[in-house]
Parts: structure tokens; C-alpha cells; sequence
């Protein structure tokens, strides 16, 4: 059974850990970012449509500034996103293609030129959704709702951790992880357990990040979403056994 490092924060790392035993594979959860809540203030003026690019960035909205967004339609980058925005009293919930760039087409396709878009994010988040947006002349104010940090850890609890065993692979859902684990894999009392890593990347901004590390061993899903990165760790494994 091969072993996967799931380095992404709670709670999609427990989430992605069972989806793994489901398909045969042995997961090591062992979180390399934590998601933190930051202080959100009220948004002042009148917005046409709440977007969110991140299912943390609706998690993380305080219930007092929820309430005030629950009429706006929202927009959401995918449907995992679209699940969270539905269970916190969303009732039109819009998804896009899985990625920033898609779910503002998605926007430009609903909403007439000046809309006011309110959108929920992180602290540290990729630029193109912003960036579309205001190409297009559609107004949007970011209001951040957590931020994303490194954990790190003691040598004493890595070594415990994996043992003398290599890690066949590993899944990076965010460029922060990625910088995360590109620290973790180097750091000597471990290094030689990554080796041969084979690392699963959900975007190439993502695997971007990877400097340093053999291509042969990075992979980047079709699309930026869990179905399609699970569908070319298993297409990979496939194709060397």
C-alpha cells in the first residue's frame, strides 16, 4: 500500500485522508499550513453579488457579517466551495470551473458592467481573479476573512512520525504548502525519506513553487479541483506498476 502525505489544513486534510483509504492508499496527515481566523469589520455600501475563491474564506466569515450577505447571490469557484456556501444560508449559489480566472467569466457572464462584487478571501490568495475582474470594469472589494500559516515541527516528532519509511507520495493543494514542504523534504534528519517522492500538484502555480525538486516527480492535475488531482495520482501509480 503506498504511502500519501496530506499536507493540506484541517479540516480537508481528515476529509482528503478518507477519501484516500477509499482508493487504496496508505495517508499521512501531517498539515504543513493552518488556517486563522482574522478581525473582518462590517463591509460598508451596497454590493450586487458576494465571490469566493476559497471554501476557508466563507468558514472563517463571522455569523454577524454572514447574516448581512445571505440575500446576494454568491459565487464560488467550484462546488466543494458551493457545498459550504449552501450550508452557511446561501440560497443562489453560482460555481464556477475550478479555478479564479473561470468563476470570473462566470461573473462577467451574470452581471452587467459596473456590478459591485464583495469578495471574501484569504490574506495570501493568486491575483488572477482580482485581476479579470477589473479588466473587465466589474468593481470588487476584497475583504479577508483568515489568513494561511506554516506549521512547523520538531525533529523529534518527524522522526516519530514517518519512521525509517520513504514517502511514495504527496499531495499540494496551495503554493504555500508547497514552499512548506520543499522546506520539509530538504531538512536533513528527513531528507532521504523524499528521495523518490512523487508529488501531486493541483495547479502549476502550485507546482511552481517547487524549485529545486526533480520534475520527472511533479505532477499537475487537469484542473485545479481534489477529483482531478485523486484522478492522476491513480493514473500515475497505474501506469508504473
Amino acid at each position: 500500500m503506498r504511502t500519501v502525505l496530506v499536507t493540506r489544513p484541517e479540516p480537508g486534510a481528515s476529509k482528503t485522508s478518507e477519501r484516500l483509504l477509499g482508493y487504496g492508499f496508505s495517508p499521512l496527515v501531517l498539515p504543513l499550513t493552518q488556517i486563522v481566523p482574522v478581525r473582518v469589520r462590517r463591509p460598508s455600501g451596497k454590493f450586487d453579488a458576494v465571490a469566493a475563491t476559497s471554501a476557508n474564506a466563507l468558514r472563517q466569515l463571522p455569523d454577524r457579517v454572514m447574516q448581512l450577505l445571505l440575500d446576494l447571490p454568491c459565487f464560488v469557484v467550484g462546488d466543494a466551495t458551493a457545498a459550504i456556501a449552501r450550508a452557511r444560508g446561501f440560497q443562489t449559489v453560482t460555481a464556477g470551473d475550478g479555478d479564479g480566472v473561470s468563476l470570473a467569466q462566470t461573473i462577467m457572464e451574470e452581471c452587467c458592467t459596473g456590478a459591485r462584487i464583495l469578495y471574501l478571501a484569504g490574506r495570501v490568495r493568486a491575483p488572477e481573479f482580482e485581476r479579470t475582474l477589473r479588466n473587465a470594469g466589474i468593481h470588487h472589494r476584497t475583504l479577508q476573512t483568515y489568513d494561511t500559516v506554516s506549521v512547523t515541527y520538531t525533529g523529534e516528532f518527524l522522526t516519530k512520525f514517518f519512521g525509517q519509511a520513504a514517502v511514495d507520495d504527496c499531495l499540494l493543494y496551495s503554493r504555500r504548502s508547497a514552499e512548506a514542504f520543499l522546506q520539509l523534504s530538504t531538512r536533513a534528519d528527513v531528507a532521504g525519506l523524499f528521495k523518490r517522492t512523487e508529488v501531486f500538484c493541483l495547479s502549476p502555480r502550485v507546482a511552481d513553487a517547487l524549485s529545486g525538486c526533480e520534475k520527472a516527480l511533479i505532477h499537475v492535475a487537469a484542473k485545479p479541483d481534489e477529483d482531478a488531482l485523486f484522478a492522476l495520482l491513480q493514473r500515475v501509480q497505474h501506469s508504473v506498476h
